[in-house]
């Protein structure tokens, strides 16, 4: 496997061998991918960015597209940012706390409804990791996920 770029997991076959992102057209490709074969999501990761002890990664982006709902969502894990830890986009916060669900790879994943945004601010926060190495995106606001009501 290359020693940059972004792994991105969201069809079968990337279990074992994960598509490789390393430009913007990367991401389009992946995109069109998602919403004409109805896929939820993609877990992405930076090759260059360093693993922790325990050999795994120090970070992870979950980008979500629902076609049927014309909206998605963000899921950063990232210590190295403020605000620290597992934080979603945020979309309209009046929207409450959810869940809407996204499947990404074989799991479901609840998000707060809040956090669903347009499908092409997710695309963008997508371009942003991967042309920044694995940071989380800035284009977006984040918020802490907290608990369903």
């Amino acid at each position: 496997m290359p020693k940059h770029g972004i792994a991105a997991y969201y069809l079968p076959e990337h279990r074992e061998e994960p598509k490789i992102l390393t430009t913007e057209a990367d991401v389009d490709d992946m995109f069109d991918t998602l919403l004409e074969d109805d896929l939820h999501g993609v877990q992405l990761f930076s090759l260059t960015r360093p693993n922790l002890p325990a050999g795994w990664p120090d970070h992870e982006l979950i980008a979500g597209v629902r076609r049927d709902r014309k909206a998605g969502v963000l899921s950063s894990l990232d210590a190295d940012c403020d605000p620290v830890g597992h934080v979603v986009s945020v979309g309209n916060m009046e929207l409450g706390r959810g869940p809407v669900n996204y499947t990404v790879g074989d799991s479901v994943h609840d998000f707060p409804l809040f956090s669903e945004i347009s499908i092409e601010a997710v695309r963008q926060g997508v371009k942003e990791f991967v042309v920044s190495g694995g940071k989380r995106p800035t284009c977006v606001e984040w918020d802490d996920p907290g608990v369903w009501d």
